[in-house]
C-alpha cells in the first residue's frame, strides 16, 4: 500500500506540473500517467522502505526516496523513447517533475507516518513485550523501541537470575526465570499474557530457559532471539530488523507496525465492496437456507482468532438445527446433518459469505488461514507441530492452504500437519500479490474443488 501511496504524489506531481506550466501534449503524458503509476507501485512496494518510514531520523528517507523515483523516471524516459515519442514531452515539464517529485515524496512520507503514529497511538494496536535473560544487545534494541513509536511495541518488564540488570533503570524487573514460568501464563485462560518475547542470547543459557521456550512454543507469542554477538543463521529462524537492530525471530507475522496497515485496508475495501456487489446473492441464499429446514439462517460458531483469541465465525447455516450442548464434529461424506441446498452452498463455498461482515468488523481477513472450531484446535495443537504460530495474524475466508487442495475435512493428521505447513509458508512469505494470487485462485478453486462438502 505504501506503493500505491506513493505512486499517487508522483502522478499528482505531474499533474500539477502540467497544469502549471500548460501547453503539452495530453495523448503523450497520458501514457507516461499510466507507466509512472504502475512503477512506482512496483518500486516503492518494499518491506525494507515500510522499516524505514519508522526511522527516528525522517531526513534519512529522503535519499532512499529519491533513487527509488530516478529510477522511476528512468522507465518513464525509456519507455517514450521505445514509442519514438520523447521528442513530444515537454523538456521544462520533465525537468521540473524530475527536481520536485523527491520533495512530495517525502511529504508522502510525512504524511504516512503523522497518520499511522495517531493510528498506533491507541494501546488496543500496540503490542506488549517482556525481556527474558537479557543482554547488552537487550539495553539497546529497548532504547531503540522507544524510539521508534512505529513499532507498536512496548516492553513492560524483563525478567533476569542476575540481580544488576541489563536493561535501562527504568524497565521493572519482574523477577527471576522461576518467576517467568508462572507469570508467562493466564491462570484463568491458560492463554500467554503478552504478545512479544525477547530472549537474550548469551554463552551460557540458564536451565529454567528450556522450561520458557517449550511455553512459548505452545502459544502464539512471537519470540525474538537477542543475539550478543553475530550468530545468525540457525535452523528455522529468521533474521528480522526491528526498530533498527538486528534480531532472530521464530516465525514473526509479516504485519508489524506499517505493514498492517495495508492488509487491513485491502480487507475494508475489498470486503465493503463485497458485500455491496454480493447482497443479491446473499439474499437469495438467505431465503434459500429458511426455506431449506427449520432454524435460523446465520449459524455462529466460536473459533481462535489473531493470537488465540475467541471470535464468532459466521456463516449460511448449511446443517439441519442440532440440540444444545452437542459435541462438535466435523462434517464429513455424505453427512446426514447436511440439507440438500446447504449441501450446494458448501460445495460453491457460498455458506462462507457472512464471513465478509467478520473481516469488516476487523476480526479476520479476506486471506489468511481458515479459523479451526475451539475443540479442533485444542486437539491438534498437541499434535501438530507449529500448529499455534498459524494465530499469530488473522484468520482468512480464504487461504494458501485452501487454494493447494487442502480445502474440506482433515480426516488425517497427516492433512492437518500439511494444511498447517501451508499456513506458515503463507505467514512467512506474504505480499499484497501472493493475496491477490489466492484470491484469484479461490474463484477457480469454487466451482471445480471436490473436497467441498
Amino acid at each position: 500500500m505504501t506503493g500505491g501511496a506513493f505512486s499517487v504524489a508522483i502522478c499528482l506531481t505531474l499533474f500539477l506540473i502540467i497544469e502549471y506550466v500548460g501547453h503539452v501534449d495530453d495523448d503523450v503524458f497520458s501514457i507516461r500517467f499510466v507507466i509512472a503509476a504502475m512503477g512506482s507501485i512496483i518500486v516503492f512496494s518494499s518491506h525494507r522502505l515500510l522499516n524505514s518510514l519508522q526511522d527516528r531520523n525522517a531526513l534519512s528517507l529522503l535519499p532512499k526516496l529519491t533513487w527509488r523515483w530516478f529510477v522511476v523516471f528512468m522507465v518513464v524516459l525509456l519507455s517514450a523513447y521505445v514509442e519514438k515519442t520523447s521528442e513530444q514531452l515537454s523538456r521544462k515539464v520533465m525537468l521540473l517533475w524530475l527536481v520536485i517529485t523527491p520533495f512530495s515524496l517525502m511529504a508522502m512520507a510525512l504524511l504516512i507516518r503523522v497518520v499511522a503514529s495517531a493510528y498506533y497511538a491507541s494501546p488496543l494496536r500496540r503490542r506488549k513485550a517482556i525481556l527474558i535473560w537479557s543482554n547488552s544487545a537487550c539495553a539497546d534494541l529497548v532504547s531503540s523501541l522507544r524510539d521508534s513509536p512505529l513499532a507498536a511495541v512496548d516492553v513492560i518488564g524483563f525478567f533476569d537470575n542476575r540481580n544488576v540488570s541489563r536493561p535501562p533503570s527504568n524497565i521493572d524487573r519482574l523477577g527471576d526465570l522461576g518467576d517467568a514460568v508462572n507469570w508467562l501464563l493466564d491462570s484463568e485462560t491458560g492463554k500467554i499474557k503478552v504478545d512479544v518475547v525477547f530472549i537474550g542470547m548469551n554463552t551460557k543459557e540458564p536451565e529454567e530457559l528450556s522450561e520458557i521456550l517449550e511455553i512459548l512454543y505452545d502459544s502464539t507469542a512471537t519470540t525474538y532471539f537477542v543475539p550478543e554477538s553475530l550468530i545468525f543463521g540457525m535452523p528455522g529462524i529468521q533474521l528480522r530488523e526491528l526498530a533498527g537492530r538486528p534480531v532472530l525471530a521464530s516465525v514473526e507475522t509479516p504485519f508489524i507496525g506499517l505493514a498492517a496497515l495495508p492488509k487491513r485496508i485491502i480487507d475494508f475495501i475489498g470486503a465493503f465492496i463485497a458485500l455491496i456487489l454480493l447482497s443479491p446473492v446473499m439474499l437469495t441464499v438467505a431465503i434459500g437456507v429458511k426455506m431449506s429446514s427449520p432454524g435460523p439462517i446465520f449459524f455462529k460458531q466460536v473459533r481462535y482468532g489473531i493470537a488465540g483469541k475467541a471470535i464468532n465465525v459466521f456463516k449460511f447455516r448449511s446443517m439441519k438445527m442440532a440440540a444444545k450442548d452437542t459435541p462438535v464434529v466435523q462434517a464429513t461424506v455424505g453427512d446426514i446433518r447436511v440439507t440438500k441446498f446447504g449441501s450446494f452452498i458448501r460445495k460453491t463455498s457460498l455458506d462462507e459469505l457472512p464471513q465478509l461482515f467478520n473481516v469488516l468488523n476487523g476480526d479476520m481477513s479476506l486471506v489468511g488461514p481458515r479459523p479451526h472450531a475451539v475443540a479442533h484446535n485444542e486437539l491438534y495443537r498437541k499434535l501438530v507441530n507449529g500448529y499455534m504460530f498459524r494465530h499469530k495474524i488473522k484468520p482468512g475466508i480464504t487461504g494458501w492452504a485452501q487454494v493447494n487442495g487442502l480445502r474440506g475435512e482433515t480426516d488425517t493428521l497427516e492433512k492437518m500437519q500439511a494444511r498447517v505447513d501451508y499456513d506458515l509458508y503463507y505467514l512467512q512469505h506474504w505480499s499484497i500479490w501472493l493475496d491477490f494470487v489466492i484470491l484469484w485462485r479461490t474463484v477457480k478453486v469454487l466451482f471445480g474443488d471436490k473436497n467441498a462438502y
